[in-house]
Parts: C-alpha cells; sequence; structure tokens
C-alpha cells in the first residue's frame, strides 16, 4: 500500500488502535511478570511482550505490527486450547477478546505502510494461520492424559460422627448454631403460636460507652452471644468478654482487654467469641474449655 493514499484520520486511528494494543501489552507484560514470579503460566508474559512490540509497529504505521499481532492471536488461541480443551466457557475470556481486537486490526490494513500483500491473500494467510492454531491446540488438549475427578464417598450415618455437623442441642457455641453454620435450634418451647405472647424475663448493661471524643459515633452493637451449658457469652464493643447466667442475667465473670479509644478503626465492634472444648480432657484440666476472641488493640 502506498502512504500517500492514506488520509489523516486513518493515520489517527492506526496510532490510537496501535496505542491501545501497546497499553494491554503492558499490562499484561506487568502482571505476567508477576505471575511468572508466581510460579503461573509464562503465556501472559510472552504475549505482553508480542502486543507491546504489536502495538508499538502499528503506531509507527508499520504493517509488521499487524501480522505480529495476527501471529499472537494465533499462538493465543493454540494456547487456550491447551490449557482449557474445548470447554467453551472457560475459552470466552481467553479467545474472544483478542479475536474482537483482531477486527479493527485487519480493517486498518490500507493504512499501514510497507506492505505489499492484496487483501484477499491476507484474509486467506490469517484464517488459515487462524484453522491451523485451532487445530494444534485441540490436538494437543486431545491427547492430555484425562484429569480424574477423586471419588467422594457416598453419604451415609459414619459422616455424622464429625463434630461440627451435629446438633448442638440446647446450646449454641457457635456463631452460626453449629460449626456447620446450620443457624438452626431443634427447641421448640418458642413457636410461631407463642412468640407473640413472650416477655421479658432479664435485661444487662454492660456498662461499655464512649467515653472519648475517638469513640464517638464508633460503637456498634453487632455481638451474636453464644449459649454453652448455663452461661451465656457476649462481648463488648472494646471487646470486654462478660459471661451471665443464661436464666437470671446474673453476671458470672468479665474480662477487659483494656482496649484502648485510640485502637479503634472505623468502628468499635465485636461479632462474637469463639468456644472451644479439648475433646478427651479432663473436667478439671486447665483451659480444657476456652473463649476465644480477638481484638482491636494490636498484638
Amino acid at each position: 500500500m502506498q502512504d500517500h493514499a492514506t488520509s489523516g484520520p486513518a493515520r489517527w486511528a492506526v496510532r490510537l488502535l496501535g496505542a491501545i494494543i501497546l497499553l494491554i501489552g503492558v499490562v499484561l507484560l506487568i502482571g505476567g511478570a508477576w505471575l511468572a514470579t508466581l510460579g503461573g503460566s509464562l503465556y501472559y508474559l510472552f504475549a505482553g511482550i508480542g502486543l507491546g512490540i504489536s502495538g508499538l509497529l502499528l503506531v509507527l504505521r508499520r504493517a509488521a505490527g499487524a501480522w505480529l499481532y495476527c501471529l499472537v492471536v494465533a499462538l493465543t488461541v493454540a494456547w487456550a486450547f491447551w490449557e482449557v480443551g474445548v470447554n467453551g466457557w472457560a475459552l470466552v475470556p481467553r479467545v474472544i477478546p483478542p479475536l474482537v481486537l483482531l477486527v479493527p486490526v485487519l480493517a486498518v490494513l490500507p493504512a499501514l505502510r510497507q506492505t505489499s500483500i492484496r487483501p484477499g491473500h491476507a484474509w486467506t494467510a490469517i484464517a488459515a494461520v487462524i484453522v491451523v492454531a485451532v487445530a494444534a491446540g485441540w490436538a494437543i488438549s486431545a491427547s492430555a492424559p484425562p484429569i480424574l475427578a477423586r471419588a467422594v464417598p457416598p453419604p451415609g450415618n459414619d459422616t455424622m460422627t464429625e463434630p461440627s455437623l451435629q446438633d448442638a442441642g440446647a446450646d449454641w457455641p457457635a456463631y452460626g448454631g453449629t460449626y456447620s453454620a446450620r443457624r438452626y435450634s431443634p427447641l421448640d418451647q418458642i413457636n410461631r403460636d407463642n412468640v407473640g405472647d413472650l416477655e421479658r424475663v432479664w435485661l444487662v448493661h454492660t456498662g461499655d460507652l464512649p467515653q472519648s471524643e475517638l469513640a464517638q459515633d464508633k460503637y456498634g452493637a453487632e455481638n451474636t452471644p453464644l449459649k454453652v451449658g448455663d452461661s451465656l457469652f457476649v462481648c463488648t464493643p472494646k471487646n470486654i468478654i462478660i459471661a451471665y447466667d443464661a436464666a437470671t442475667g446474673e453476671e458470672r465473670w468479665r474480662y477487659d482487654p483494656q482496649v484502648s479509644d485510640e485502637n479503634i478503626p472505623y468502628t468499635a465492634a465485636c461479632r462474637g467469641v469463639a468456644y472451644f472444648e479439648a475433646p478427651g480432657a479432663d473436667a478439671g484440666a486447665a483451659c480444657a474449655r476456652r473463649i476465644i476472641e480477638g481484638t482491636l488493640a494490636p498484638a
């Protein structure tokens, strides 16, 4: 193609397209280099290099930039089939974006310098390269050994020996009721028929209130109490742990980690505590049963 036949807008369109591809190449190059250091695929690193060079050549309006982009697309298609096989949804993010960008690259071919290839021949060559790439990728994926899923044992009563799957009975020892977060209690004293007749039995105040300007408007009541045996365990916004008698509300003990108001970030809120009971431990053993909590204060 002769350069004098190219209009000004066409030249700027080529340069803009080249700049976009160059930018994509730089992003892929940086991300690909980072991924390579983590032991990931090297494809993104090499694709970034190829796209970067292609974009730069297109900015200079060199036909080699378009042909290099076509080569990157062909190799991308082959790599995609090699990596995910004929999985359509997995192929979409790997193949569709470069193929979509191939359309404007081919459209600006007449505006590029130093090319004597006829348009019809160019389309034939590009189609042939893509077909060969698809065939090669499919052949490689088809020859790869199949990945066998690990057999899953059929459901049975044995699986219910896992403590996290068992009902907690009258207790609520975890945030979600059980360690599998079922959020279900088998207790039936309160139901749809009598819930409207409930009356308050006891009320307590933790005493944890904002004491300085640093804590004002930052306190949040987001605690989910745990009920184990005849005790109810709660935590306050500044991580004070309090144990109450579940029947009467009488305070049994409290632990104050002395969290400073300076340690409060955007909010002071304790979502709850964790309960742990050492399996097989003697009832009187030290720390056989524990209440665990994370605090706002740094370690």
